[in-house]
């Protein structure tokens, strides 16, 4: 992973985040030692980071740059991981979007311009919910599980707001 661009710093902070989330939620949530290893997991929850950064980047740009970034993204995950950790992504992005994957190229991330207006809170449950079920393999979630998925679409979405800061540093005058 190259870690000197953008693509390869919201990748690189993406799964760093994600080992801190489980190393912090196996504590909190005994729920998830009941869903499946670590790896899987962390792939999700790593997609589930690099989509928020990626939302949030747009809206804040308002597109502008989108596609060179997002082939950025693509290209940073090394060979060997690339397909799994892009199906994750696409598997996200379509959820949110209410796309067909079949209409994406295998190395593609849809622009994520309709969710611009979408609130913070709506996009958060979203995300998390989406995970929850990638995670357990439920069809559908239980009390436990939404307060896992809460955790889960929380963190991924505070992760996002923090690597967008370290990509956008606030102008000081």
């Amino acid at each position: 992973m190259n870690k000197s661009t953008p693509g390869g710093l919201i990748a690189g902070r993406a799964f760093n985040y994600a080992c801190s989330f489980y190393d912090f939620a196996n504590q909190k949530y005994p729920e998830l030692k009941q869903y499946p290893p670590e790896k899987a997991r962390g792939t999700l929850l790593q997609a589930a980071i690099i989509v928020s950064t990626l939302i949030l980047l747009e809206r804040s740009s308002g597109g502008a740059g989108r596609n060179e970034l997002h082939d950025d993204v693509s290209r940073s995950f090394a060979q060997a991981v690339r397909q799994r950790k892009l199906s994750a992504v696409q598997d996200l992005s379509c959820s949110l979007l209410q796309l067909n994957r079949g209409g994406l190229k295998a190395d593609a991330i849809p622009s994520f311009a309709s969710l611009a207006a979408f609130p913070d809170e709506k996009l958060v449950n979203s995300i998390g919910v989406w995970l929850a079920l990638a995670v357990s393999k439920k069809p559908t979630l239980d009390e436990p599980d939404l307060k896992v998925a809460a955790a889960m679409g929380r963190s991924a979405w505070t992760s996002a707001a923090m690597i967008v800061r370290m990509l956008r540093p606030k102008q000081t005058s």
